[in-house]
C-alpha cells in the first residue's frame, strides 16, 4: 500500500501553483516599475578552485577588492587587495 495519500498530492499541487502565481506577480510588478529588485554592493568577480574542498574568491565590495579563502572547515582568511592606484599613492 502506498504511503502517499491523494490529499497530500493535492496540497503539494496547490503549493506549487501558489509559487508559480507569486513568481508571475513579482515579475509583472518589476516590469511595471512598481517594485525594484534588490541591488547588492557585493559581487563575486572570480573564483579559483585550489582543490576539491578549497577555493579562492575575488570579491568587489563597494569598489574595494577582497580575497576570500574558503576551505572545508569554512572561511579561513579575508584579505583586502590593494589596487595599483593606491600603491602609487602610497609610494
Amino acid at each position: 500500500m502506498s504511503d502517499v495519500q491523494p490529499y497530500q498530492i493535492v496540497i503539494i499541487l496547490i503549493f506549487l501553483g501558489a509559487l508559480f502565481v507569486a513568481q508571475i506577480v513579482i515579475k509583472r510588478l518589476i516590469a511595471s516599475g512598481k517594485v525594484t529588485p534588490i541591488q547588492s554592493d557585493m559581487q563575486i568577480v572570480e573564483t579559483l578552485r585550489l582543490s576539491p574542498k578549497e577555493s579562492l574568491h575575488l570579491l568587489n565590495i563597494q569598489g574595494e577588492s577582497f580575497l576570500l579563502c574558503v576551505g572545508k572547515t569554512g572561511t579561513s582568511n579575508i584579505l583586502q587587495v590593494v589596487t595599483s592606484i593606491e600603491e602609487q599613492a602610497d609610494a
